[in-house]
């Protein structure tokens, strides 16, 4: 019979191997790149207990199958968010995927296209919505600033005010070749009481916005994001930042390009509490303190 130390090397190098395959899909080659330390890299199942509940927050979190035509992928949002307020009133924030208002990997004259102003008509209109339901919305989309398109997350609050604006830090091989900018910023606001976070995908491997949002005392990742990867054994970015993290993402094939609709939300331990995959989707989850 394997000795049982050799089987838990073996385990750990798979998980080191997984980690690694993961991490290469979603982020691109920079200076800023953080590294794995070992307590994350084990994935050892930590559990995540709370005496007392001082705070929670009821998310709904979305995959989306978007169309190539921006107008087909704004009416599916807000046909979205009236079916899930339909379905469960109790929902406080409704969470969706990158550039979400288009399709992802695409050639900078398209981009150009689908961009939009912060403010504009888009987010007037989700501000209307955001009103209607008495929700926050989390939402992805190419934002035209000046000479910029930047790959950006914005959050609006209940009475219909953008309270937070994040531009994409740690740009992917495809951010760059769609034409988007980078911007080092950082945007900490605050939801029910908690302290969230927002990143755009690759910027969770950041290693400046990491540390700023672990010295700010994050207890949420407001993240989103267009990836193809599977259901991860833990979620190293939860762990590595002692925060929930909300996991929105995109599904189906775009041009080629395969997304796989994975959705979750993970405690600050790292384990994954509830996820779909698979397809079009979303799933609802409180989230405690």
């Amino acid at each position: 019979m394997m000795d049982k130390r050799i089987k838990h090397t073996l385990n750990l190098m798979n998980q080191l191997f997984l980690l690694f395959n993961t991490l290469i899909t979603i982020t691109s080659c920079e200076d800023d790149y953080l590294t794995i330390n070992a307590f994350e890299a084990e994935g050892t199942t930590v559990n995540y207990n709370l005496p007392d509940t001082s705070a929670t927050l009821k998310v709904a979190v979305v995959s989306v199958q978007c169309s190539k035509y921006k107008i087909d992928n704004i009416e599916k949002i807000y046909k979205k968010i009236d079916f899930l307020m339909a379905s469960d009133p109790e929902v406080e924030i409704i969470c969706f995927g990158e550039a979400i208002t288009g399709w992802y990997a695409e050639a900078p004259s398209y981009l150009s296209e689908i961009a939009e102003t912060i403010p504009g008509n888009f987010t007037d209109s989700l501000a209307f919505y955001a009103k209607k339901h008495a929700i926050y919305i989390s939402i992805g989309l190419a934002e035209r600033a000046g000479d910029h398109i930047y790959n950006s997350l914005i959050v609006i609050n209940p009475g219909g005010e953008i309270i937070g604006i994040h531009r994409k830090n740690t740009l992917t091989s495809e951010d760059k070749k769609s034409g988007y900018s980078s911007l080092q910023n950082a945007n900490v606001i605050s939801i029910n009481g908690f302290k969230a976070g927002l990143m755009i995908c690759a910027d969770v491997n950041g290693r400046w916005l990491t540390e700023k949002y672990i010295d700010e005392g994050i207890e949420i990742i407001i993240s989103a994001f267009a990836s193809p990867i599977g259901l991860p054994s833990f979620n190293i970015i939860s762990r590595r930042m002692n925060a929930w993290q909300i996991f929105p993402n995109r599904f189906g094939n775009e041009d080629g390009e395969e997304y796989s609709g994975l959705i979750y939300i993970s405690d600050p331990a790292g384990n994954i509490v509830k996820y779909n995959s698979g397809s079009e989707s979303y799933l609802t989850y409180t989230i405690l303190k």
